[in-house]
């Protein structure tokens, strides 16, 4: 799936023209908006309004259709979210990551978030859906997506620290049963 996610991203540098990208890349954007929202009805409503904001503001961004389109995406989920996120920075502000310089996510971690992402929307607020994405997804610093997401940097670190230990937990389970079913073999 993540071979795809990511495949689909960049041939949709290759279409002309937003609507196609909408269109033609559907299903990948709609996984985006759902793993941020948490709700397949909602990330609908979420490319729709996308896809919206994009014909609406094209004039400047013919050259860079994906981007613009993974972008407004990212932006619509976030307003229909903005409400939650902000209650929840103030937890995470209260729980700032200890460790410090999280980086982006390598390979592995972003093959078990896309294989793993239903079980990541059940267990993970949406705070830390963002985080994970914006600065793991997205290779963000925790102070670009606090301001993407309008709260503290330390919110952003909290929520992103948090979002991969539960990430690292799913890989180690995926490897226990993978090695337990081989030995089985």
């Amino acid at each position: 799936m993540i071979s795809a996610v990511r495949n689909s991203f960049r041939e949709l540098q290759a279409i002309e023209g937003l609507g196609g990208v909408f269109s033609e890349y559907r299903e990948t954007l709609v996984w985006l908006a759902n793993f941020l929202t948490g709700d397949k009805n909602v990330a609908e409503a979420c490319v729709i309004d996308a896809c919206a904001l994009a014909e609406a503001q094209t004039p400047g961004l013919q050259g860079w259709p994906v981007e613009w389109a993974r972008l407004a995406t990212i932006r619509s989920a976030m307003e229909m979210q903005q409400k939650r996120i902000a209650q929840l920075s103030s937890v995470y502000a209260h729980r700032p990551c200890i460790h410090g310089g999280h980086r982006a996510l390598v390979q592995e971690s972003i093959e078990v978030l896309v294989a793993e992402s239903d079980a990541l929307i059940g267990k993970l607020d949406v705070l830390c859906r963002f985080a994970l994405l914006l600065c793991g997804l997205e290779k963000h610093s925790a102070q670009k997506a606090a301001l993407l997401l309008s709260i503290e940097h330390a919110s952003v670190e909290g929520a992103y620290c948090a979002a991969v230990r539960y990430l690292k937990v799913i890989g180690c389970e995926q490897f226990r049963q993978q090695n337990f079913a081989a030995m089985l073999n």
